[in-house]
């Protein structure tokens, strides 16, 4: 299994951008690295995890794993994945009904691959910027943690802080008022923003915009830089995406 945290220092040579939930729609991802001039030799790209399901592009989630500059967490659709292996009610829920119907053409080897590389993912990263410390979670955290609480619980195994952190939306859904204490900000995706727009709720901001959806739905990709994060703003709605 992965070490369910993993940090990265500070960034001296070029920008660092995160990406909402992708969803198998990896051409929506190349086209806004293009559009930001994306330098593979010096930037870093994170993810908030749920590479795979539902677009049309699952098989491409390996080779973007294998990229040094591209970091994500564990989704809860990498995590049914993992679970499918174990329980074949799992299996067939997630193919049915949670977009992994992909999976059916995938071959026994290239399966295996699939599933090493998921169990690797972190569960929570944490990233030194310039002007403050970022947390990347795919979903939420738990409300009455700190941050360093959250990563001492994931740490010690704690299959509650896990679960949260892979399939809450308790803060998404406007439930959770208060900040995450002891890190500047905090990244989630997993629950897509009814108006398709990044929202922020004290220090967390959510940016799961429903990539996979069809265009009359509004759904697009977000890419962001983390050092956006640290603008100011009164307002929920940080504003549109870059690169798109």
């Amino acid at each position: 299994m992965s070490d369910s945290v993993q940090r990265y220092d500070l960034n001296a040579r070029g920008r660092d951008f995160v990406v909402g939930d992708i969803h198998g729609c990896f051409d929506q991802l190349r086209r806004a690295l293009g559009a930001v001039d994306f330098a593979a030799q010096t930037d870093r790209l994170f993810s908030v995890g749920d590479l795979i399901d539902r677009g049309p592009r699952s098989t491409e989630a390996l080779q973007w794993l294998a990229e040094p500059w591209f970091h994500a967490c564990v989704g809860n659709h990498e995590a049914m994945a993992l679970q499918s292996q174990e329980d074949n009610r799992a299996l067939f829920g997630w193919v049915l009904f949670n977009g992994g119907e992909w999976w059916l053409a995938v071959d026994s080897e290239s399966r295996m691959k699939y599933l090493a590389a998921f169990r690797q993912l972190p569960v929570a990263m944490e990233i030194e910027t310039g002007r403050g410390r970022i947390g990347v979670v795919h979903a939420d955290i738990p409300e009455h943690m700190t941050w360093q609480t959250f990563l001492d619980a994931l740490e010690a195994g704690d299959t509650g802080a896990r679960e949260t952190a892979i399939w809450s939306r308790q803060r998404a859904d406007g439930r959770v008022p208060a900040p995450v204490l002891g890190i500047d900000r905090v990244v989630c995706g997993h629950t897509i923003m009814p108006d398709r727009r990044i929202h922020r709720y004290a220090n967390v901001w959510f940016i799961d915009t429903g990539a996979f959806l069809a265009d009359a739905e509004g759904g697009h990709l977000t890419l962001v830089t983390l050092d956006s994060l640290f603008h100011d703003g009164d307002s929920a709605d940080i504003g549109r995406p870059e690169g798109l």
